[in-house]
């Protein structure tokens, strides 16, 4: 991206994933190629062909890890390479008589439905278009064998094992295409109908946080005038009481309205650089006033050799901050003494081109137990220690859904009584 734009980040589990299997089909075909050379089956063409895929697919499961904005530009010659290389093998060997010929027809048929499915899923867009260039040139070759002119003494079994091959190919290919369209068809109809279903979900939360919060707000207007002409304790403190609820409604609102928001399938991320060091700072400083008044303090802490890189980091500066302020309301709402540190440094994990951050605390701690069920919406966990914690218990699993939506990791260690620490590692956004 050359401007701050609407992107939505690539999965980090499909990246994965993707990364796997072009790395598996690099490494299969150049096995494949090596033991077809020791046996005598590779044909001219497959010598110098294959090595070529083979280098192809490896740069594309390289591509995935260094810059997987690329992707949709670099997987359709990936597959019209591909493409060109089947058909062209599949021609070589229709009107020959040889073992290697059968063997690589036989060969053929039998990867090429596996191109078709990787065609679909690897580019929903154009996968249908190319699955479907190719059986046309199947069919093709298969209409030009049947024009061959007979031989003196007849074709011999293997040019006939072949003709039943393709046979079998141009017959069952076009239901592996409809068949893979279908499913495409169906998961753009589910996509589709989870929008609508959220558009509709979104909607009608917005228009009961409306009704709730106009009130509220009247509320809170008319809280603060009677602070004004009410001098008591006994009445200061029953003010004090209706803004800290009326303020934690307004609270539980924002949460299930920012919740409900990260469902959305087509929410798009903002990516721009920024100062993170500065971003902390100013979080520090929104926060310290609340850290103190429990007696606590608030750190940031800065790794010395990184200040520079992460005065100008690319990532949705906006999800950053609520990730991090998120983590640091729930560092100090359950931490009694002692106080809370954020880090942040380069991430090592990302080779330099992502941040760390990691939030500390000396707080009560997570048992082990509930380590897997805190990210999930509406858990709160009680102690006595901590009194009454308040709060709808969405604020680690917006955490979470944030994290994932940026393409990151999140990890937690804790241990009662000694308090805890959540890790953050995000991915720096491509600039193209």
């Amino acid at each position: 991206m050359t401007s701050p734009q609407s992107r939505q980040p690539v999965d980090a589990r499909h990246a994965r994933l993707m990364t796997g299997v072009s790395l598996l089909a690099a490494i299969g075909t150049l096995v494949i190629w090596f033991t077809d050379r020791q046996q005598g089956l590779a044909t001219t063409w497959d010598q110098w062909t294959i090595p070529m895929l083979s280098a192809l697919y490896l740069s594309i499961s390289v591509l995935h890890i260094v810059k997987p904005c690329c992707m949709p530009w670099a997987l359709p010659p990936t597959l019209i390479a591909t493409s060109i290389y089947l058909l062209v093998a599949i021609h070589l060997a229709t009107g020959g008589q040889s073992l290697a010929q059968l063997y690589a027809a036989t060969s053929l048929a039998q990867l090429i439905p596996v191109f078709y499915v990787i065609a679909f899923v690897s580019w929903p867009r154009g996968g249908a278009w190319i699955s479907g260039l190719t059986y046309a040139g199947l069919l093709a070759q298969y209409l030009f064998s049947l024009q061959l002119p007979t031989p003196t003494g007849g074709w011999s079994d293997v040019h006939l094992l072949t003709q039943k091959t393709l046979l079998a190919s141009v017959l069952i290919h076009p239901v592996c295409i409809l068949a893979l369209s279908f499913i495409v068809h169906l998961r753009g109809q589910l996509s589709t109908s989870q929008q609508e279903a959220f558009k509709g979900k979104e909607r009608f939360l917005a228009m009961l946080s409306h009704e709730i919060r106009t009130p509220l707000q009247a509320m809170l207007g008319s809280i603060d005038l009677l602070a004004l002409k009410l001098h008591g304790n006994a009445e200061t403190r029953a003010l004090d009481r209706l803004r800290n609820s009326a303020t934690q409604l307004d609270t539980h609102l924002r949460d299930v309205t920012e919740f409900t928001r990260l469902e959305d399938p087509a929410l798009r991320i903002q990516a721009d650089t920024f100062d993170l060091t500065r971003l902390l700072n100013d979080l520090r400083d929104d926060w310290i006033e609340r850290a103190q008044a429990k007696g606590l303090t608030l750190t940031i802490d800065i790794a010395p050799g990184d200040q520079a890189a992460l005065q100008a980091v690319r990532a949705d500066a906006t999800r950053v901050r609520q990730i991090v302020c998120n983590l640091i309301s729930n560092a100090l709402k359950y931490t009694l003494v002692g106080g809370v540190t954020v880090h942040a440094s380069l991430s090592r994990q990302h080779r330099g081109r992502g941040m760390t951050i990691v939030v500390e605390d000396s707080g009560i701690g997570i048992a082990a137990q509930h380590l897997e069920t805190i990210f999930q919406p509406y858990v709160r966990l009680e102690d006595a220690r901590a009194l009454r914690a308040d709060g709808t218990g969405l604020g680690l699993a917006v955490v979470q859904r944030l994290v994932d939506r940026l393409g990151g990791r999140l990890h937690v260690e804790s241990h009662p009584d000694r308090g805890s620490r959540f890790t953050v590692e995000l991915p720096m956004a491509d600039n193209g």
